[in-house]
C-alpha cells in the first residue's frame, strides 16, 4: 500500500501540539489491512488472522511534544508488528495520555537506539511494557513445569536514558525479562516519586558509573546496581 511505502522512506518523526492525536501509526496500517493490502489483517481464505511485520528501516529520530491526548505511538496487535533497526533518538515531552513507549517484542529491533529522553508525561507507567501474549505464554509454561526460562532483552547501543517528571512511573520495565545495557553510561531519574524498581528482572550496566537522581548522585560501580539504589532510596 502507499502508506507502507511512505513509511519505508520515513527518516524522522516530529509531531508537536496536535491536540486530538491519539495514535501515531496504528490506524492507517490497520485500515490498509482490512482492505486486503500488504497481507495485513484477516485472511478470508484460511479464516485466520495474519500478522505482517512492518519494518521502518530509515527511521532515525522520533520527537513527540505536547500531544496531550496521545495514547499510543505504535500500537502492535494481531495485525501488525513493528521494527525500527536504525532508530537512534527518542524524545517525548508532555504526552499525558501515554502509558508506555515500546513493547518487549520491539526491543530486539532497537539495534541502533542510543538516546531516550522522556519528560513530563503524567500517565507514563513504564518505558517498555511486556506484551500481553508473552504474559499468557509465561503463565502457561510456569503451570506446566513450575519454572520459566527468563529472556534477556538487550539494548546494545543505548548510551543515555533520561526520565524526568513522571509521577506515575513505576519502573523502566515491569516485565519478568532480564535486561542488558552494555553501553549505557548516562542515567538520569528526576522527580519520579512512584518508581519502585528499574526492572523486575536483573539489569546489566557494565559501563554505568554514576546515576543522577533528585535524591542525589549514586555511584553504580561495584555491587550497587540500579535496582538496589532505588530500594535504598525508598528506605
Amino acid at each position: 500500500s502507499s502508506e507502507l511505502l511512505q513509511l519505508q522512506k520515513l527518516e524522522k518523526i516530529h509531531v508537536k501540539e496536535c491536540g486530538r492525536v491519539e495514535e501515531v501509526f496504528e490506524t492507517a496500517l490497520e485500515a490498509a489491512g482490512r482492505n486486503g493490502n500488504s497481507g495485513i489483517g484477516f485472511d478470508e481464505s484460511s479464516q485466520t488472522t495474519t500478522t505482517t511485520l512492518v519494518n521502518l528501516p530509515n527511521l532515525r529520530e522520533m520527537k513527540l511534544q505536547h500531544l496531550y491526548t496521545l495514547r499510543y505511538i505504535w500500537k502492535s496487535n494481531q495485525w501488525t508488528a513493528f521494527e525500527f533497526p536504525n532508530l537512534t533518538t527518542v524524545t517525548i515531552r508532555e504526552c499525558h495520555g501515554l502509558e508506555h513507549v515500546f513493547t518487549s517484542s520491539m526491543v530486539g529491533s532497537l539495534l541502533q537506539l542510543q538516546e531516550v529522553c522522556i519528560w513530563s508525561c503524567s500517565q507514563m507507567k513504564e518505558v517498555i511494557v511486556q506484551d500481553a501474549d508473552v504474559c499468557v505464554e509465561e503463565d502457561k509454561e510456569k503451570e506446566s513445569d513450575g519454572k520459566t526460562n527468563k529472556e534477556i532483552l538487550v539494548l546494545p547501543r543505548l548510551k543515555s536514558l533520561t526520565l524526568e517528571w513522571l509521577p506515575c512511573l513505576k519502573g523502566f520495565s515491569l516485565g519478568k525479562e532480564d535486561f542488558s545495557f552494555p553501553l549505557l553510561d548516562t542515567l538520569r531519574i528526576e522527580e519520579c516519586p512512584a518508581i519502585t524498581t528499574f526492572t523486575k528482572g536483573n539489569s546489566a550496566t557494565p559501563q554505568l558509573k554514576e546515576i543522577e537522581t533528585h535524591f542525589g548522585f549514586f555511584y553504580a560501580a561495584g555491587e550497587k546496581d540500579i535496582n538496589s539504589i532505588i530500594k535504598i532510596k525508598q528506605q
